[in-house]
């Protein structure tokens, strides 16, 4: 039966007419129904994070490219210099012993007074009791520094080990020897042998070895020959 407008609806007739309005909304296609109020909400709260990603995105692909392009045009004079390389330095080698330094380049040897003098000090010693094995005035040259060598000190002609030892040459090439003759010979004094020996205590031998130059002249005096 057609409506009439003048007389009032009941609720029922109002809820059924908007929900024949609506379908037919919806089967024209003009839009959807809205859903519940929370659905609303949660719809527009997804839309404002997916526009507020997009603008971060933009500005950090802005920001990029603004330093490719400021890193393009630096040409090689504005570019920053890259640190200095690491250089190895190196040490100038101790230039050899000097005579200031307290290297010993001069030894006498005084037979008549069994000392031997070097480096400003003076050294008792034991001598040959026959002088033959050295000339008066003879000068020789220090040929090694041996640290310990085995030779005979005694007529005898028993080997044993010297320590802290100075060879030198005579003035003819003879072979001779300053070495620590501690417990082997007195000191100062002479033993009965001709050979050509001069023996120290060994503290003095030591001091002797570590400061004589290789090269040092030695003079001998007082053999009476």
């Amino acid at each position: 039966m057609p409506h009439d407008p003048s007389s009032p609806e009941a609720p029922e007739e109002t809820a059924d007419r908007l929900t024949a309005a609506l379908r037919e909304v919806a089967a024209e296609g003009r839009r959807s129904a809205p859903g519940s109020g929370a659905a609303v909400r949660r719809r527009a709260a997804a839309r404002r994070r997916t526009r507020r990603a997009a603008v971060t995105a933009a500005g950090l692909v802005v920001a990029g490219a603004a330093v490719l392009a400021g890193t393009a045009l630096l040409d090689s004079g504005d570019r920053p210099a890259p640190p200095p390389a690491a250089t190895a330095t190196t040490t100038a080698p101790a230039p050899p012993p000097s005579p200031e330094d307290g290297t010993v380049r001069d030894l006498r040897i005084d037979l008549t007074a069994l000392e031997l003098r070097a480096g400003g000090r003076t050294f008792p010693l034991s001598a040959p009791g026959m002088n033959q094995p050295f000339r008066d005035d003879a000068v020789g040259r220090v040929t090694e520094r041996l640290r310990s060598v085995r030779f005979s000190s005694s007529p005898t002609g028993v080997v044993e080990q010297h320590d802290w030892v100075l060879a030198f040459q005579g003035p003819q090439g003879e072979r001779h020897f300053v070495y620590g003759a501690d417990g082997t010979a007195d000191v100062p004094g002479r033993r009965p042998s001709t050979l050509g020996l001069i023996g120290l205590r060994t503290a003095d031998a030591r001091w002797l070895y570590e400061h004589t130059a290789v090269g040092a002249r030695v003079t001998v005096t007082g053999a009476g020959g």
